[in-house]
């Protein structure tokens, strides 16, 4: 016996609260999966018949990667790892539809904002109707989802459409702060109706993140089918602290009905700072290097970047025997440290050399090289000073005798 027509408008009023509850996108900190998109073919079965219902299901956390530090000893150690969504399982409950094949058990994990296609096999049953079979998944460590399925047996009530707004975001693995970076968000209707006076708003959570392009976009229609690229720009400040930090993007567009929705997404930005390594003083220990001397070069090298330089190691290339290598290990933002070498000066001359420095931060590993010179004089020539010294002293006494002494007044002398 068919539904009456009154009950079955209260099945659809119900349906498109489910399907706006269920729509909304979880919170992009934590991995969370939502169903994007769904198909029921043939749109509407005969009593017995059999078809097949497709789903899409996403996973709505950030593309971006998320900065964890640990400790392992005394050294501090920084991974990047991805938001992914672990999946258990997909299932589909049939609630009065007969469903004909296995679910989807260990799927595995779906990347940041990537989708998988599922479908089920189905049967309807013997009496006319709409029914909702409900897709169950299962999500490891987080929330698991029930997404219902309007499934039409031969009933002349039309099961509303609606359309249906995806997000698609693009943008640098990460960023070093005081940099400016690109995002380019795709936006696409992968709803049966025409979304109309869609409106995005950027609103970054910190002031160290800020929008150099337009921080409202508007797009009069979108289609079935239908995409849009959005570029934007963002500069960040020097001083950004390091980790993922959301941009947030408000999304509202206006249904057919002329009833607005209101969507929620994230850019999570993740800063990552840089070492940047140079030298900041060179001085020798004596002093003065002499022909024949042992001495110590001392070259002090800094950190103008934004992150620790870890594991430094200086290195030189000088045709002098002596130690050539010294280790300085980690060297933070606006600091210095030494790199000591001793040497033996066995000529003398300006003696050119090659300052290689390594070391690590969180793009990797790193170098900076750069050509100097250190000046050798020649061998001790103190006692030639000393004498120079002598015959200057001489010479002034001598003088003062002539010119003071031995042509003094009534003395005769000319």
């Amino acid at each position: 016996m068919r539904s009456p027509p009154d009950a079955n408008l209260r099945f659809i009023a119900f349906l498109a609260l489910l399907l706006l509850v269920a729509a909304m996108p979880a919170a992009a900190s934590v991995p969370s999966v939502i169903i994007t998109d769904f198909e029921v073919s043939p749109a509407v079965l005969l009593p017995g018949e059999q078809g097949i219902i497709s789903v899409t299901v996403r996973n709505t956390a950030d593309k971006a990667s998320l900065t964890q530090s640990y400790l392992s000893d005394t050294t501090e150690t920084t991974t990047n790892v991805d938001i992914n969504a672990p999946i258990d399982s997909v299932t589909m409950v049939g609630n009065g539809i007969q469903v004909l094949s296995e679910g989807y058990y260990r799927v595995g994990d779906i990347g940041p904002g990537q989708s998988i296609p599922l479908s089920f096999l189905i049967k309807a049953p013997s009496e006319s109707g709409i029914y909702f079979p409900e897709i169950w998944i299962r999500v490891s460590d987080a929330r698991s989802l029930k997404y219902p399925i309007p499934v039409n047996v031969n009933s002349e009530v039309a099961i509303q459409k609606r359309p249906q707004i995806s997000i698609e975001k693009q943008l640098p693995a990460s960023v070093t702060p005081g940099d400016d970076f690109n995002a380019t968000i795709l936006l696409q209707n992968t709803g049966q109706l025409s979304a109309s006076n869609l409106r995005i708003s950027v609103n970054s959570s910190t002031p160290s993140i800020t929008a150099k392009t337009a921080s409202t976009y508007y797009i009069q229609r979108l289609g079935p089918g239908e995409s849009q690229a959005i570029a934007m720009e963002f500069s960040t400040d020097r001083n950004a602290p390091l980790g993922l930090r959301p941009v947030t993007l408000v999304m509202e567009y206006q249904e057919p009905d002329g009833s607005f929705q209101q969507q929620v997404e994230t850019l999570g930005v993740n800063i990552r700072g840089r070492a940047e390594l140079g030298i900041s003083q060179i001085t020798t220990d004596p002093a003065q290097i002499q022909k024949g001397e042992q001495f110590t070069l001392i070259i002090r090298i800094e950190n103008t970047g934004t992150d620790d330089a870890k594991s430094v190691d200086a290195t030189i290339d000088i045709s002098l025997p002596g130690t050539k290598e010294a280790f300085v290990g980690t060297i933070e933002p606006a600091n210095d440290a030494p790199a000591p070498f001793n040497l033996q000066a066995d000529r003398a001359g300006e003696i050119p050399y090659t300052l290689t420095i390594r070391y690590e931060d969180d793009y990797g590993p790193g170098e900076q090289v750069q050509t100097l010179r250190l000046n050798v004089y020649g061998s001790n020539n103190t006692l030639l000073i000393l004498g120079g010294v002598l015959l200057l002293i001489l010479a002034g006494v001598v003088g003062y005798w002539y010119f003071r002494i031995r042509r003094k007044p009534g003395t005769g002398n000319v």
